[in-house]
């Protein structure tokens, strides 16, 4: 992997800020990816290199994905990784259709 070009980091940006507008991001079940996607947003536009503040999450989950903002960074996940992590109660990773439950 490469670390990505300013570019590519804000287009990363908006496919988060996408993802947060999702209405399944709003159902408790996924209060750890909203949580973790918020914090990667700010991660992301703010250039942050280490792991600190990430501890402040309140749920493993909410970490991981922040975590995966920085590690993302350095070239270490894509964003397809990054920006794809499904939704509990829907079909497919940034898809607006949900399933029944």
């Amino acid at each position: 992997m490469t670390i990505p070009a300013e570019h590519e980091i804000q287009e990363t940006i908006a496919l988060l800020k996408a993802r947060l507008l999702e209405p399944g991001m709003n159902k408790p079940v996924n209060r750890a990816i909203k949580e973790g996607y918020n914090m990667a947003v700010d991660i992301l536009a703010q250039n942050q290199r280490s792991y600190d503040g990430i501890e402040t999450l309140r749920t493993v989950q909410g970490r991981a994905i922040a975590e995966m903002s920085v590690d993302y960074l350095a070239g270490e996940y894509s964003q397809k990784v990054l920006v794809n992590v499904p939704l509990k109660g829907q079909q497919s990773p940034g898809s607006a259709e949900q399933t029944t439950e």
